[in-house]
Order: structure tokens, then sequence, then C-alpha cells
């Protein structure tokens, strides 16, 4: 009785051993999160990239059209903010913030370099953005020798708040900046409204130097 008792077990114990009943599901529970955070992972940085390429765009894009112009005004800038939500599209403007600083290389140093318009003639982009620096500051984060004594250029920054959509908890939020520095096309650009004189050479009254 105790032998058959034995094969009886054994026997169920081979049966049990060979039953592959439910194994993909146990394979497929194990998979399913590492494919899931593989499917999160591509989401995320897909989405990162287009952003990315979207904000430097908008960044440059800025600098060239104020790069063209002979004569802005405020008007002419918030023109140009029109265009910037067309090309971020779906990405949205919302922690987008845009800062235009017009500089001039003093006459005796071409590294001292101080932003020759002022504030209200360039207004920020952004939710309460305001240009951190007014006419005359001077401007540090050109590199070395980058502009000739009294020569030029029109900087944008900008600064974008990243958000991850689906790992939010995970990643965090993070706050990116760009920076566009082009030469004038016409050597100057004046910040000055039309019913000003003509500044031809973008030099401020009173002087900054």
């Amino acid at each position: 009785m105790e032998a058959e008792n034995a094969m009886t077990t054994a026997r169920k114990h081979k049966s049990f051993l060979r039953d592959r009943r439910g194994v993909a599901a146990v394979e497929f529970g194990l998979i399913a999160p590492v494919l899931l955070v593989m499917l999160i992972g591509v989401v995320e940085v897909t989405r990162a990239v287009s952003i990315d390429r979207r904000f430097g765009q908008v960044t440059a894009m800025v600098a060239d059209l104020l790069a063209r112009e002979e004569r802005v005004d405020a008007a002419t800038v918030e023109g140009i903010y029109g265009i910037v939500e067309h090309v971020m599209g779906v990405w949205g403007t919302d922690t987008l913030k845009l800062h235009i600083y017009p500089v001039r290389a003093s006459t005796n140093d071409a590294n001292d370099v101080y932003v020759y318009a002022a504030k209200q003639n360039r207004p920020s982009y952004g939710p309460d953005a305001t240009s951190p620096k007014d006419v005359c500051q001077r401007y540090t984060g050109l590199t070395t020798n980058l502009l000739a004594q009294q020569g030029m250029a029109i900087i944008v920054e900008g600064e974008y708040g990243y958000s991850p959509l689906l790992a939010n908890g995970i990643l965090g939020s993070s706050t990116w900046r760009d920076k566009a520095v082009l030469s004038p096309r016409t050597g100057c650009v004046s910040f000055e409204p039309e019913n000003t004189a003509p500044q031809p050479d973008c030099i401020p009254s009173p002087g900054c130097e």
C-alpha cells in the first residue's frame, strides 16, 4: 500500500513538472513591467527631443528676425512673438520665456559689453517675464573677444520649463536654457520708436561708457 502511494505521489510530481499551463501568463507578468518602462522611456525621450528642437528653433528665429531689421519697437517685437506660438505648436508656450539683449562693445575694450536699449522697447516673452538687464547694464555671457570694439550683436536668451508627461514622479521637472547670438545685418538695430530721432550708431544718450 505504501509503495503504491509512493508511486502515485511520484506520478503526480512528474505530471506537475510537465504541466506548462500558465507559463505564458507568468512570463508576461515578469516582462510586462520592463516593457512598460521602455514604452514610457521612448515616449518621454521622443517628446523631449521634439520640444528641445522647437525651443532651439524659436530662440534662433527671434534673433534672426531682429537682426534683419534696422529699427524695431515694442510693437514689432510683439509681432515677432506671435510667430513663436505657431512654431512651438502643440508643445505650447506656457513655460517659455525669451529675453532680448541688443549689446554693444565699448570703444576702448571689446570685452566691456553693455546693453544699449531700454527694457520697454524690447519686451520679454512669457508669463510675467521681464528683461533682467536694462540699458547700460553690462552683459557678461559672451565669448572673450567675440565682438570688435564698438561691435554690436543681438542676443536672445530662452528658458523653457520642461515637465515629463508620463514619468513626472520619477524624472522631475527641469529648466532648459538656450542662447542665440547674431550680428545685425545692417550693422545696427535701433530699438527706439519711429517718432524719435534716428540713432544710426545705436549709442544710448546719455552714454554708457
